[in-house]
């Protein structure tokens, strides 16, 4: 990181930016063309869960190229000044760069699933998702590679 006086390093304030984000976003790459959307996710302190259906852009890259980005943020605002050259902005933002697996086994699929319902509060251990439920969604769990926090304004 080139300001390293931005750098955030705590590990609990970087699952803290994790945990209280709605929707991360993902960047991928597919030959030399970026490939980024946002994504609902789970996180369960050390890897990042999302589902997806079956076909699309990102189940297509995913099979080519698993290396993954993803992007969290809170408290985005703009610090305005009299000089538009002097505008600046508030932001705690987390990248991390991992490798995106296919989960496969039905336990650890389900696992990501209850990852997701618990991190937007809706009781994910309450339900049980049968099997008949888990084959028609992918789960991917991101391998945590690197965590990289940086802060401005704060």
């Amino acid at each position: 990181m080139r300001r390293k006086d931005k750098q955030v390093t705590d590990i609990e304030v970087l699952n803290s930016v994790i945990n209280s984000t709605l929707v991360c976003r993902i960047g991928l790459v597919k030959d030399d063309r970026p490939y980024v959307i946002p994504l609902n996710f789970g996180f369960d302190g050390s890897n990042l869960y999302f589902h997806s259906a079956r076909s699309g852009e990102k189940v297509e890259i995913l099979k080519i190229n698993s290396h993954i980005c993803v992007e969290f943020e809170q408290d985005i605002s703009i610090i305005e000044n009299e000089k538009p050259c002097n505008w600046g902005a508030r932001y705690l933002t987390v990248v991390v760069h991992g490798t995106a697996e296919l989960v496969v086994d039905l336990v650890e699929k389900r696992y990501g699933l209850v990852q997701i319902l618990e991190h937007y509060k809706a009781g994910g251990d309450q339900y049980p998702f049968i099997n008949e439920e888990l084959e028609p969604v992918l789960v991917y769990k991101v391998i945590v590679e690197e965590i990289i926090g940086k802060t401005s304004g704060m």
